[in-house]
């Protein structure tokens, strides 16, 4: 603690152990002496006219008591909201973009490894990673040098209701519910799902979009981190296959292998729809983002892009040279030709006209009955 005379004779007070001392779950006797110190000194009738200003830094907000906050009457600025001071939460994009361009890099790139945390209108990236890319020139993997996955692992192994569904779900590309309300803002009383995914939307390991009270993975980095945590949980030893099975499945796709993608997208419907009907086409979306996760090293991926005459239902464009972009069409129930047929009929292809390169129409049918998937695919020159 720093503390600090002004020229009125009050005081800032500066605290930057509180953090410290939560995350490195200390005796309870000894937390809960310092709570009452903090208590003591910022709710005295007699040191509060002493202050001038007081702040306490840290990575989680001031734990909440079971009946109320010991300290309720400090403003917190947290990565939950920010309020007034969201747009210096992180690197927003002008300034990395600015960056990228002063020491040659690609900032496409940097968006798609650092990117991906939204609050209050403000776009911002993970600064510590944007600076250590400039400085080796390399994109790369820098939370994992600063951070263990392990936070992960240890958090999701918890195993609260509706957690593995719901994590299957983020890996799968999808954004999930979770009530940020529940959780004390300490490392010992996690009770549900919510509490879990808050603590790791705090340590940045998910982002949070406060208008639908939501979280999600937000970028390659983070995604590395999330695929090492489930590797060595053996309740995900079959999401993890899938994922590490999903570059073979890419290269069999652009290989026009029909049987190899309807056996893997198999394997990835039953694996998503645990919890989840079957028949269901979020469901099978899922199922197509977890297969196809490898993908996303090489491809932006648009689910329901406005194309021609309605909407495809998963885009892949690539951002890097000498691949072809694909258009997968769902149906059930009926055949994989009839989705190629749709494709080519709606002109799904025509919002990419200004793509220079291969196209493929992936079409695939699955059986509701049989639970079961086909496949068919033509390449197609724009």
């Amino acid at each position: 603690m720093r503390v600090f005379s002004t020229t009125n004779e009050t005081f800032i007070i500066l605290i930057d152990e509180y953090d410290v001392l939560v995350r490195e779950q200390v005796q309870k006797a000894l937390f809960d002496e310092f709570l009452s110190f903090l208590n003591g000194l910022f709710k005295s009738d007699t040191l509060r006219p002493a202050i001038s200003l007081a702040y306490l830094t840290g990575i989680l907000p001031i734990i909440r008591d079971k009946i109320q906050s010991k300290l309720n009457n400090f403003h917190e600025y947290t990565i939950l909201d920010a309020g007034e001071l969201s747009e210096f939460a992180g690197f927003i994009p002008e300034e990395v973009e600015g960056l990228c361009k002063e020491w040659g890099m690609d900032y496409e790139e940097c968006r798609l490894w650092y990117d991906g945390y939204f609050q209050h209108g403000y776009e911002f990236y993970n600064p510590e990673s944007v600076v250590m890319s400039i400085l080796t020139q390399e994109y790369s993997n820098y939370w994992g040098k600063t951070s263990s996955y392990r936070v992960i692992s240890d958090m999701i192994n918890m195993n609260f209701k509706g957690t593995r569904d719901s994590v299957i779900r983020m890996l799968s590309g999808e954004s999930i519910p979770v009530d940020i309300g529940m959780y004390l803002n300490t490392m010992t009383d996690f009770i549900s799902k919510d509490d879990l995914f808050t603590y790791l939307i705090h340590v940045g390991y998910l982002a949070y979009d406060r208008q639908d009270k939501t979280c999600r993975i937000p970028n390659k980095e983070i995604r590395e981190e999330w695929f090492r945590a489930i590797s060595v949980i053996g309740d995900y030893e079959v999401t993890d296959r899938i994922i590490k099975e999903s570059k073979e499945l890419l290269y069999a796709t652009l290989k026009g292998n029909e049987t190899a993608v309807a056996a893997a997208l198999d394997e990835s419907h039953i694996h998503v729809t645990i919890n989840r009907s079957y028949n269901n086409e979020d469901a099978l979306q899922s199922a197509i983002y977890l297969a196809y996760i490898y993908a996303l090293n090489k491809y932006t991926v648009i689910k329901e892009m406005t194309t021609g005459k309605g909407f495809a239902d998963v885009v892949f464009i690539p951002f890097v040279p000498d691949i072809p972009a694909m258009i997968i069409e769902l149906k059930h129930n009926k055949c994989a030709e009839s989705a190629i047929d749709q494709i080519k009929e709606k002109k799904y292809f025509d919002s990419l006209k200004d793509y220079k390169g291969g196209l493929l129409f992936v079409g695939v049918n699955y059986d509701e009955k049989e639970k079961t998937h086909e496949c068919r695919i033509e390449r197609f020159e724009i």
